[in-house]
């Protein structure tokens, strides 16, 4: 394949893939700001941005995180800021363990979101509830944080199929080449 002509292809399903994850977070942005139900919702751009952070480089993972982090502050109303750096650092770390030691599998990824959706949770209960003694503090952990808790991570393995879809359909282009067998060629 022509270098160039694989260069192009790259340019292409680099930016398609970039878009494609973008869209995505920006569904999963409207669905925890518009839909209304009596029960709790999955917060779906923890998990988005997760993903990410298991399939792209650290660089691009942070600000993604941090955009992910910004859209969820927006969209629950806390302190700007607040989760955005808390994905921020998650992502951070996440990419760096999927690129330097863990390999991409859903066990893996599953442990991970699982413990960045903990932390999240967790510092928000303790700065938004336990910390101005709001009363029945305990029954919003178990009732609100605790079901949010495991839908979330129930949506992160959707999301972490649909990404893996994303990135293989427009990941980085392969070269397939077909060796001939010569009788040239002396082995000893």
């Amino acid at each position: 394949m022509n270098i160039e002509l694989k260069k192009k292809k790259e340019r292409r399903n680099c930016i398609i893939r970039q878009t494609l994850l973008c869209l995505l977070m920006a569904f999963c942005y409207v669905f925890i700001s518009s839909v209304n139900t009596v029960g709790t919702l999955p917060v779906l751009l923890i998990p988005c941005a997760v993903c990410y952070a298991v399939r792209e480089s650290p660089f691009d993972s942070v600000l993604y995180g941090c955009m992910c982090g910004l859209l969820l502050d927006s969209a629950s109303g806390t302190l700007t800021g607040f989760n955005a750096l808390i994905l921020m650092w998650s992502c951070l770390m996440i990419s760096l363990l999927f690129h330097y030691v863990l390999r991409r599998h859903i066990l893996n990824f599953l442990w991970l979101d699982f413990s960045v959706i903990l932390i999240q949770s967790v510092l928000h209960y303790l700065f938004f509830y336990r910390l101005w003694e709001f009363d029945h503090s305990g029954m919003v952990f178990r009732h609100i944080f605790i079901p949010e808790f495991i839908w979330t991570n129930i949506w992160g393995v959707v999301l972490y199929w649909l990404t893996g879809l994303i990135t293989r359909g427009f990941g980085t282009v392969t070269e397939h080449y077909i060796e001939e067998k010569s009788d040239d060629i002396v082995r000893e």
